[in-house]
């Protein structure tokens, strides 16, 4: 049976897993992203791969940024936390040291992808994706292949204004209302307190849990600007299902938020109400979209 090495670079971690061609992982590991610059990534990367160079097909690299679909050079657009290596021809890098097929993709992307291969978008024909953190990611999957459009931008959520009178800026973005922190932001000022960086998801839900009506006044407020956004994706795109994913996205007290809220939001009827589905590949997706986005570069999936 084949195996690939899958590589997803975050802000805190890189995580790796050598995952067969039915998308099972045999082993996995992971590495803090603190890195002096280009060489120390790229070193990091390698040290990771040569363990299993003998064993795997090849690199699936899931990364934050802009990439060119089919770019053989894999240049990296942005970088996000890894912005040392903006410009750099990341793939023709990896694949020169290694001796390795090596593919990247948009980290987005690649979860939108491992959802459509292993998880709640298999078999669905025209998926949206939508990942809360920091910001709001974003991807389209159509008949498993993501829509790119033509700047390679489609499915950005991120960017879409909250106020059409004023120009497209950071601060008046879905990015800003839809994050984690604005949850948080949400929760506290529905208790009457300071929102600082000392509280995070695991405090929330805890409150959540031992029925503070405060703290989930809080969340069904957030879970209706949430829904709001929704509605207007919907009527855009029109997906079949919507997947949330993200670290809050596990907490199933959201998704009955989600769904309390919804009443509300969903009030014109021309527009269908949207299907909403957690992830189910969790923090292994990502690593599965960049397999099977090398799988597609290597010839053995029909869509990618």
């Amino acid at each position: 049976m084949n195996r690939y090495m899958g590589i997803d670079a975050g802000g805190t971690k890189v995580k790796w897993a050598v995952v067969d061609e039915n998308y099972r992982i045999e082993e996995q590991g992971s590495i803090p992203t603190s890195f002096a610059g280009a060489d120390d990534v790229i070193d990091a990367f390698c040290a990771i791969v040569e363990p299993y160079r003998a064993c795997v097909r090849g690199i699936g690299l899931s990364m934050p940024g802009v990439y060119r679909e089919g770019d053989p050079d894999g240049v990296v657009g942005g970088g996000g936390a890894l912005h040392c290596l903006d410009g750099y021809p990341l793939g023709r890098i990896m694949r020169e040291r290694t001796g390795l097929a090596t593919t990247i993709e948009n980290d987005a992307m690649c979860a939108a992808l491992g959802e459509y291969a292993a998880g709640a978008l298999k078999g669905v024909s025209l998926g949206l994706m939508v990942v809360i953190g920091t910001g709001l990611g974003g991807a389209i999957v159509s008949d498993g292949r993501i829509l790119r459009g033509a700047h390679n931008l489609a499915g950005t959520v991120c960017f879409v204004s909250n106020d059409v009178r004023q120009p497209v800026t950071f601060g008046s973005v879905y990015g800003d209302v839809t994050s984690w922190r604005a949850l948080r932001d949400q929760v506290c000022a529905a208790k009457g307190i300071e929102s600082t960086d000392e509280i995070d998801g695991y405090k929330i839900f805890s409150w959540i849990e031992a029925g503070d009506e405060d703290a989930r006044r809080g969340l069904d407020a957030y879970a209706l600007v949430f829904d709001n956004m929704l509605m207007g994706l919907q009527s855009v795109i029109d997906p079949e299902v919507v997947v949330v994913g993200g670290g809050i996205s596990a907490r199933k007290e959201l998704f009955e938020a989600f769904e309390r809220m919804m009443d509300k939001a969903h009030v014109l009827p021309i527009i269908p109400r949207p299907c909403i589905r957690p992830a189910q590949s969790g923090n292994d997706a990502n690593l599965f979209g960049a397999v099977r986005t090398l799988r597609h570069a290597l010839g053995e999936e029909g869509k990618s």
